[in-house]
């Protein structure tokens, strides 16, 4: 994942500024390596959302038992040990079946995206993708913008 080369804070400057922001909503982030997850939570913290993270898709369903009601959108890698993405959103839906859930690989064949694509998420990041990538398109599924 490429959220600008710097983990540190995100600088309020003016590309920054117009990049879409959450209004508290609860995102669920499910993958294994933990610089995406410190990443993603920081970014996805410093646009107005908050977080909770699982390291896979065990964790995840855990997690999301435990905070259902409160989770707005779920981001999960498609490539896990033990439980993969595939796997995690078909017991997702299962529980409840309108949760918007993006897949996210760095896998580059098509035919292998279009499988993961047709598992159950509403949409899909290619590894690496940018900060204003990953705002836009929860911005898009959430509130219903671009």
């Amino acid at each position: 994942m490429n959220v600008e080369a710097d983990v540190g804070p995100i600088p309020r400057d003016r590309a920054f500024a117009d990049l879409p922001r959450g209004m508290g909503e609860t995102i669920l982030v499910v993958d294994d390596e933990a610089s995406i997850r410190f990443i993603s939570k920081l970014t996805l913290e410093a646009f107005g959302y908050k977080v909770l993270l699982a390291s896979d898709g065990s964790e995840a369903i855990s997690i999301f038992m435990s905070h259902q009601d409160e989770i707005a959108l779920v981001l999960t890698d498609m490539m896990m040990p033990n439980m993969d993405g595939p796997a995690t959103i078909k017991v997702l839906h299962r529980l409840k079946p309108d949760l918007p859930i993006i897949g996210a690989s760095g896998i580059s064949e098509n035919d292998k995206i279009a499988k993961a694509a047709g598992s159950g998420v509403i949409d899909f990041l290619a590894k690496p993708y940018l900060t204003e990538t990953l705002l836009k398109v929860i911005d898009k599924i959430l509130h219903k913008s671009g």
